[in-house]
């Protein structure tokens, strides 16, 4: 069992796209090590779609509809929880505050990536870091298992 998040498109995506590096939340976490990226079942806005297509996200046949819902899309390593400063908030790339909500105080969360699903996993999301059930162990070095018994 690994920890997970639910994110609206098109956040879920711009992590797995390697387009985003922080997750911005209102708190902060202890939590460390593998997190899997859910893409929740909500339907994205018009505002949601113009932000995709403005960095290329749907750039492919299908547009943005082929941005998965309602399923894990990337499996990250949550390496920091950082409080934002106006420095750090200062040294972040236009595209990277585009797909955050950075204000003093709140916190980035920083993700490397470690597994990009190549099908979507389709489960119930949840509000806040919640379990993902039916995976081994997360080992860096090997595809993940799930058991789908």
């Amino acid at each position: 069992m690994i920890k997970a998040i639910t994110l609206w498109q098109p956040w879920a995506s711009a992590i797995a796209l390697g387009l985003k590096k922080y997750e911005t939340r209102s708190w902060a976490t202890k939590h460390r090590g593998a997190l899997a990226i859910h893409a929740s079942a909500r339907p994205m806005t018009a505002a949601h779609r113009a932000l995709a297509e403005r960095y290329g996200m749907c750039d492919v046949p299908g547009g943005c509809d082929f941005l998965p819902l309602g399923a894990v899309v990337v499996i990250c390593d949550l390496k920091d929880c950082i409080q934002m400063t106006q420095k750090f908030i200062d040294d972040q790339s236009q595209m990277e505050l585009a797909f955050g909500d950075w204000a003093l105080g709140r916190f980035a969360w920083e993700l490397d990536i470690l597994n990009v699903l190549t099908a979507p996993l389709p489960v119930c999301g949840h509000q806040g870091l919640w379990n993902l059930g039916g995976f081994e162990e997360y080992d860096t070095k090997r595809q993940m298992e799930f058991d789908l018994r």
